[in-house]
């Protein structure tokens, strides 16, 4: 399992230690932080892969997203079917790609064992942080997407080039409507940052809350989805009553 920043798999990663403690067990799943970022996330798999690596079986990647659909809320999960890369053609990339249709099944019957509403619109994968309401809404209408991410498309691509199958499980942190400010790709890479913002420009501090929320909700909504999921392809207990996955073999999730 994959995400550009660690914030997104430390719930999930505390979960699964107080599995391991509890069971004596240790399921055989990995994580791996990837970086934020389309070239950085992408190039960061394809070396995993082409290291030479022989138990991955699939891969996850787990993380939030924008919404560019206005029906979409914070904390609303993604099972986006379709992938696209902003200015693809220029950049030389191909038609939009797909999630692997097992994983991608998996995924949908672990939302729904947790009576989960998914959306499974495209995601569109840009190189910026999009955060006014107006280039969204263009977005939308020139992509046909309902969110943007950061990572999606190329680690797909990595994923598919070295034939492992590959999905993106997100959930929305800002909305369509929602204003980001410009400094926060800054304030993301250090703490410390964080509190100096504080301390000099308390007036930042109401959108820097809505966000700590925004972010605690997507952390909790992510952790209870991947538990779901790695129970649906018997990676953690029993699933349907079977040593792994739905039929009974290991799907090719079982292993990330």
């Amino acid at each position: 399992m994959t995400a550009s920043m660690e914030q997104e798999l430390i719930g999930l990663r505390r979960e699964m230690l107080e599995i391991e403690d509890a069971t004596g067990s240790h399921p055989k799943v990995e994580f791996r932080v990837l970086g934020v970022g389309p070239d950085r996330a992408g190039g960061a798999l394809a070396e995993l892969l082409d290291s030479g690596v022989s138990n991955i079986d699939g891969v996850l990647i787990l993380g939030v997203a924008g919404g560019v659909d206005p029906k979409l809320e914070s904390g609303d999960l993604l099972l986006a079917g379709r992938y696209s890369l902003q200015n693809g053609s220029v950049l030389g990339a191909g038609q939009a790609l797909r999630p692997d249709p097992q994983m991608f099944q998996s995924a949908q019957q672990a939302a729904l064992d947790l009576s989960m509403p998914v959306c499974t619109g495209g995601a569109l994968t840009v190189d910026h942080l999009v955060g006014e309401p107006e280039e969204r809404e263009d977005l939308r209408a020139q992509y046909q997407v309902d969110s943007v991410n950061m990572e999606d498309y190329r680690v797909a691509e990595a994923a598919q080039k070295a034939g492992i199958p590959f999905l993106s499980a997100r959930v929305v942190l800002d909305t369509a409507s929602q204003r980001l400010p410009g400094y926060l790709p800054g304030l993301a890479k250090s703490p410390y940052k964080v509190l100096t913002n504080v301390l000099l420009m308390p007036w930042r501090i109401p959108t820097m809350l809505r966000l700590k929320r925004q972010l605690q909700l997507g952390q909790m909504v992510l952790t209870n989805f991947a538990l779901a999921y790695m129970k649906e392809t018997g990676v953690v207990g029993n699933s349907r009553g079977n040593d792994g996955g739905r039929d009974g073999n290991q799907t090719p999730a079982a292993r990330e």
